[in-house]
């Protein structure tokens, strides 16, 4: 929507200067630069909200976390070359997953740490966590930072579509949400907590496989 009413602007300051006895072509060349620029963002924006919402068709086999780190690790490299990670997933221990979407939930949550730890000013000397562990009935994905943290009056709301704690045209709320929706389709659920010496974790709870404890060799 603020997008929508920042075009609606842009029209408006368009036709003000169409109506002008002399035109300046300058200015609108800038001015309908920015419109194009604008809806290309939006139409790139709305074909992700697309694929996040519309029905997926998830296949749940038995993947290693080893598989899953590296299809993971090798996205997020992809978009932040740069980007320090510290992965310590247990070998060998197996989960009922697809590993296209749930690599993509975790991708998801490695970029979001990692931005959150740049804007902290702490990505020159702290790298973001991947950690495994077993709880009980289930086995816990966990992504650490070293951000900020999530304010308390957002941590109820962050998992809702289309909310967002950012200012920006780029954010529109559904990353979280699409996370959560890829984890309940493996049969789990994501949680959330702020860490006592500062940034969050997410948890990934994924039901135990029976077979977890099978080893290579």
């Amino acid at each position: 929507k603020n997008q929508l009413l920042a075009n609606r602007v842009l029209c408006k300051r368009l036709r003000a200067e169409l109506q002008q006895e002399q035109p300046d072509l300058l200015r609108l060349r800038g001015l309908a630069e920015s419109l194009s620029d604008s809806n290309e963002r939006l139409i790139a924006r709305a074909e992700e909200l697309y694929r996040t919402v519309k029905a997926k068709s998830v296949r749940l086999v038995p993947v290693e976390l080893d598989r899953l780190k590296e299809i993971t690790c090798r996205r997020f490299h992809e978009k932040y070359p740069e980007g320090r990670l510290d992965v310590r997933l247990d070998p060998g221990i197996q989960v009922l997953a697809d590993e296209n979407y749930l690599s993509e939930a975790l991708y998801n949550l490695l970029t979001n740490a990692w931005e959150a730890t740049v804007e902290a000013g702490r990505a020159d000397h702290d790298a973001v966590e991947l950690l495994s562990h077993q709880e009980r009935l289930y086995t816990v994905l966990e992504v650490r930072d070293r951000g900020t943290g999530i304010p308390t009056s957002e941590l109820k709301h962050i998992f809702e579509p289309f909310y967002s704690g950012k200012n920006s045209n780029y954010n529109w709320g559904m990353g979280l949400y699409h996370v959560r929706t890829i984890v309940r389709s493996h049969l789990g659920s994501l949680r959330v907590e702020n860490r006592p010496g500062g940034g969050a974790s997410f948890l990934i709870l994924l039901p135990r496989y029976s077979g977890e404890t099978r080893r290579k060799g």
